[in-house]
């Protein structure tokens, strides 16, 4: 399978350890598609949830339902980017617009102080 980046997976997230999170669930790919190309064993994502909460500030980012063909309204975990390794990657979901992932990479920049 090639790894894209700005495409949501399901990504298998067991064990959930503290405040990793746990199952099967979407995950937006934010790794550069240079390393994931040259066949790195993981890849950076950040997975979503669709325990929304309101008003989640900048830790989180809403994705409606159909947005990378997800199925239902979900929010992007900003403050819990990971690497997974890509035997942990399951079917391909869809892709975020060119505007959504540049949203996501400006407040990824702010949480990581970049």
């Amino acid at each position: 399978m090639q790894i894209k980046r700005g495409h949501l997976y399901v990504v298998d997230f067991n064990p959930r350890v503290r405040t990793k999170p746990g199952k099967l669930r979407p995950a937006l790919v934010v790794q550069s598609n240079l390393v994931n190309e040259a066949g790195y064993p993981s890849t950076i994502v950040i997975p979503t949830t669709s325990k929304l909460v309101e008003d989640p500030g900048i830790l989180r980012f809403r994705l409606r339902k159909g947005e990378g063909a997800l199925d239902r309204d979900s929010d992007l975990l900003l403050g819990q980017l990971i690497a997974v390794a890509n035997e942990s990657f399951g079917k391909e979901l869809g892709s975020l617009q060119g505007s959504t992932i540049e949203e996501v990479e400006r407040r990824v920049r702010i949480i990581l102080g970049l």
